[in-house]
């Protein structure tokens, strides 16, 4: 069989964090049930040729009549909300990467092994192949040859080079920017290949291109991007093209005639039908009216219960981190910037009551049964520290911390400031939590928090909006930018390689302003030892010394509490038992496969 070069997850890190590229093989993804985000894995594999076999000896393949049925068809994907964009630098929800990936190719991949893979690079690059310089400064990508756009026109190196150019331009609009800033310049000496110079290293250089490459002939000018019409009906590179987007109702997606996997996708057609409710999204699947079903929201029993022989819900360990931002500054004072402090979490003694006030474990075992405890944001992957939470649920300790902080109760049982740090006398204990619509889990965590807090005196309510408003930009006046939000929750995400994430998230110098709109310090959180740890991680290709920066990191984080973590939610989704071909992927999409999606009559 044909092998593809592969990074294991030990060789990945050791490639990401610099220390030397190693590169192995391994065959092609099973084709076995999965469903979640990635990118596309590079190639398919020749088939091996066929082992001799008696001629009374029924061999396993299907026959010829029954493979044929599997080719072609359309499966609709429903989704609870549509996405902004198709451009995954202009809009970073999840719910855009969900849809995108089924249009979008990029250099690499990561797959459901965890190991990037080439997809539009012809291989990865490496110290060994000279694709990596000896000082980590420069790197080159070779294209595969012969790639197309989907109307047919040459898919270059130019192509590479204009994507920097659109994503690092300042007035772009482009938020997922990481990496970007610390290119230099970019060569392209021939067709099929871009010469790659930082200025600095750069952890996360193989997934610099992951999120899908821009058509210098086909976008628009780079200060222009935010209204391409490319960002709604994409020339693509991926296996399927829009062909039609009803706003509100679905959006329509054919077969790439240039895709640059020849034979694939094996399906004709895909449509994304936008269901925001939980009852009619199930109630499609019984009934077969939709093949896969993007974050069900339900226990698997149950689940696989209702939808007994249409579907089964498909479900692997995820990435998903559900947790609370506490905003650390004054809210809606036209400033987004770190002072003055919030009036009332400004003070840790009452962010430390919040934390013991809530019963982590009948979140775990009763409010959403099967998630898995979360205590910081390094819960899982190479980069994973074992951090104890450091403020257990204690409603006693809760009580005090907050007597002690100057918040006494109130008659109607809630505590009003009389000598707080930060609030006027009288100032009422109520803090608004938002996160985002059509997610019954989120909802149910939501309501259990705020009964919590009532026992000891905090008034919690409950504003939930779109993906849109919760995710926007800093133009948009998202809340999480503005600073304009008391606490937000949500859950997110680390990449294999966390770096820029991490310092986009946590370093003082990333609280998002008019000179810094991609930043995401959504806390204002500014500490120096975290900075410090911060900048530890991001200077050597040290993989222990990286790892106990990060833990360094995550024990600040559950000292101070910018943020408060509960649990990982599993990865998965509903699928049509007719659909064969997917895999659910971790670090992926749920389309980052979706060209070896089959489906059966």
């Amino acid at each position: 069989m044909k092998k593809r070069s592969t990074f294991t997850l030990v060789a990945l890190v050791a490639l990401l964090t610099l220390a030397i590229a190693l590169a192995g093989c391994a065959t092609a993804a099973p084709a076995a049930p999965a469903q979640q985000p990635a990118e596309q894995p590079a190639e398919q594999p020749a088939e091996e040729p066929a082992a001799e076999t008696p001629a009374e000896e029924p061999t396993e393949e299907a026959p010829a009549e029954e493979a044929a049925s599997m080719e072609g068809g359309t499966a609709v994907l429903i989704i609870p909300e549509e996405p902004a964009s198709f451009n995954q630098y202009l809009a970073v929800a999840a719910i855009v990467r969900q849809v995108s990936d089924a249009t979008t190719a990029g250099l690499t991949t990561v797959n459901a092994a965890g190991e990037f893979v080439p997809v539009l690079a012809d291989e990865l690059p490496t110290i060994e192949n000279g694709g990596v310089s000896e000082d980590f400064l420069t790197i080159t990508w070779k294209l595969k040859p012969d790639l197309k756009w989907s109307d047919g026109e040459p898919l270059t190196s130019d192509d590479i080079k204009f994507t920097w150019e659109a994503v690092s331009n300042p007035d772009s609009g482009a938020v997922l920017t990481t990496g970007f800033d610390l290119i230099e310049s970019i060569e392209t000496p021939d067709e099929l290949t871009a010469v790659v110079k930082y200025s600095d290293i750069n952890m996360a250089y193989l997934q610099q291109f992951a999120f899908g490459l821009l058509p210098r002939h086909a976008a628009g000018a780079p200060e222009e991007m935010s209204t391409w019409e490319w960002n709604r009906l994409p020339v693509s590179a991926g296996p399927f093209v829009v062909t039609d987007w009803v706003s509100g109702d679905s959006i329509t997606m054919e077969r790439n005639p240039n895709y640059y996997q020849e034979g694939l996708p094996h399906l004709d057609r895909v449509i994304f039908k936008v269901v925001p409710d939980p009852g009619a999204q199930m109630a499609m699947m019984i009934q077969g009216e939709a093949d896969v079903h993007l974050w069900p929201g339900a226990e698997k029993d149950i689940y696989d219960s209702q939808a007994e022989g249409v579907a089964t819900l498909q479900e692997i360990p995820g990435p998903w981190n559900m947790a609370m931002r506490f905003n650390l500054s004054q809210p809606f004072d036209n400033d987004t910037g770190p002072e003055p402090p919030h009036p009332i979490l400004g003070d840790l003694r009452v962010r430390q009551a919040i934390a013991h006030a809530i019963d982590y474990d009948t979140i775990i075992n009763d409010v959403n049964p099967g998630v898995s405890p979360a205590t910081s944001p390094f819960a899982y992957g190479w980069f994973a520290c074992d951090i104890p939470r450091k403020y257990e649920y204690d409603p006693e300790k809760a009580n005090a911390l907050l007597e002690e902080a100057g918040w006494v109760m109130g008659d109607d049982g809630i505590r009003v400031a009389q000598g707080a740090e930060y609030a006027e006398d009288g100032t009422r204990l109520s803090l608004q939590i938002e996160g985002y619509t059509n997610f019954q889990p989120l909802q149910k965590l939501e309501e259990f928090i705020v009964e919590n807090w009532k026992a000891v005196g905090i008034e919690g309510q409950i504003q939930n909006d779109d993906f849109s408003i919760i995710f926007g930009s800093l133009a948009d006046g998202a809340p999480r930018k503005t600073g304009n939000f008391d606490a937000v929750i949500y859950d997110s995400r680390f990449d294999l390689e966390p770096q820029a994430t991490v310092k986009a998230l946590f370093h003082s110098t990333e609280i998002p302003s008019e000179d810094n709109p991609a930043g995401a310090n959504y806390s204002r959180w500014v500490n120096a030892d975290a900075d410090a740890a911060i900048e530890m991680a991001g200077s050597t290709v040290d993989v222990d010394t990286r790892k106990a920066a990060y833990c360094d990191l995550g024990e600040l984080i559950a000292d101070e509490l910018p943020q408060l973590h509960f649990y990982l939610f599993t990865e998965g989704y509903g699928a049509s038992d007719k659909l064969s071909g997917y895999e659910v992927n971790m670090w992926g999409s749920l389309s980052w496969d979706i060209q070896n999606w089959m489906k059966s009559e």
